[in-house]
């Protein structure tokens, strides 16, 4: 009898061990999800809003919502309204871009009167950051846009060659551009287009002399262009078909983090439609994949082009756009076009 009262114990003791034992797996699993949860309310990324066109009083409307969102613009600003009173009142990364007849974007061409401009949004607005985009002349890129065959797109392209004494000048004048913004206590965003870093990668700066620009050795930053919405048009434009255009986003991805690291950064696009009559994503999702195609490659900074464009029937719609948390790093299945159009872009080296 004895016996059998210690063999029942013994058989009760193990079912409490068991059952504390499901209990703490229980308990492990319910904080597991809880964390998983939280991980997932919160952003996995830097992301920032590129907001070019409209009157600055605009964004200032929509300012208290950014913030909110934690979304910081790069903000256009642009010569002549340095003195908008909207500039005084929020935190940006500054853009500086010249009047459109005056080239626009930096280049050798436009070196000269882009370090005046850049001075006097030093010495008017306090940033942390100047973004210096890194761009052919507003009617060269207008010419390249419009071109009506693949043959004139290239006949164009060849054409725009700098002389070596221009290219020289503005290469030194761009270098005194970055440099006195650093004596300034300020950070350099440098950004520039998707086939630079083709350039980059075999060591020289070929295609960058080919489209006066010169890429500098000590930004803070280097961001690269990666609108796949653009380049979809351009690909179907001259026969190269994208199936999954989140592709072209990681393959330069990859190439852009293993050159510059931590410093990297890509602009991902386009939302709406451009002046040069580039339609924009389908939906906020397309903007998803091609940031979770650049977190699989690395890239941890991502600036979204164009906030002007996140309106509809005149009202704001920022969080359809901006509202995004925990993106799952997905590598994407190749795309023949985009491999296709990467080596045309390399042949010009």
């Amino acid at each position: 009898m004895i016996a059998k009262i210690q063999i029942a114990k013994n058989h009760m003791e193990k079912v409490l061990l068991i059952l504390t034992a499901l209990s703490i797996f229980v308990q492990n699993c319910k904080s597991s999800e809880n964390t998983n949860d939280k991980i997932k309310n919160q952003r996995n990324f830097k992301f920032f809003a590129l907001a070019e066109f409209l009157p600055y009083q605009e964004f200032e409307l929509i300012y208290p919502e950014l913030k909110k969102l934690d979304i910081e613009m790069i903000l256009a600003v642009r010569e002549g309204e340095i003195d908008s009173e909207s500039l005084r009142r929020m935190k940006f990364r500054a853009w500086p871009v010249l009047k459109k007849e005056k080239g626009y974007w930096l280049s050798v061409w436009t070196a000269d009167d882009f370090y005046k401009l850049v001075e006097e949004v030093l010495n008017k607005i306090n940033v942390e950051w100047i973004s210096l985009d890194f761009e052919p002349t507003w009617q060269i890129t207008t010419n390249l846009s419009f071109s009506g065959s693949l043959n004139q797109f290239v006949a164009s392209i060849t054409q725009l060659n700098p002389t070596d004494e221009i290219y020289n000048s503005g290469k030194q004048k761009i270098q005194e551009i970055v440099d006195l913004i650093h004596s300034r206590g300020k950070k350099v965003m440098c950004v520039f287009l998707p086939f630079i870093a083709d350039d980059l990668l075999d060591g020289d700066q070929d295609i960058s002399r080919i489209f006066g620009i010169y890429v500098p050795p000590n930004c803070d930053e280097y961001s690269f262009m990666l609108y796949t919405t653009i380049m979809k048009t351009f690909g179907e434009k001259y026969g190269f078909k994208f199936e999954r255009p989140e592709y072209f986003v990681y393959v330069y991805s990859k190439d852009i983090y293993n050159m510059f690291g931590e410093k990297s950064a890509i602009d991902v696009g386009l939302v709406g439609e451009d002046l040069f009559g580039n339609k924009g994503y389908n939906s906020p999702e397309e903007l998803r994949k091609d940031i979770s195609a650049g977190l699989a490659a690395g890239i941890k900074n991502f600036h979204v082009w164009a906030l002007d464009n996140m309106k509809k029937d005149g009202k704001w719609e920022v969080s359809q756009w901006l509202d995004i948390r925990y993106i799952e790093p997905v590598e994407p299945q190749e795309d023949e076009a985009v491999l296709r159009i990467r080596n045309f872009f390399k042949a010009l080296d």
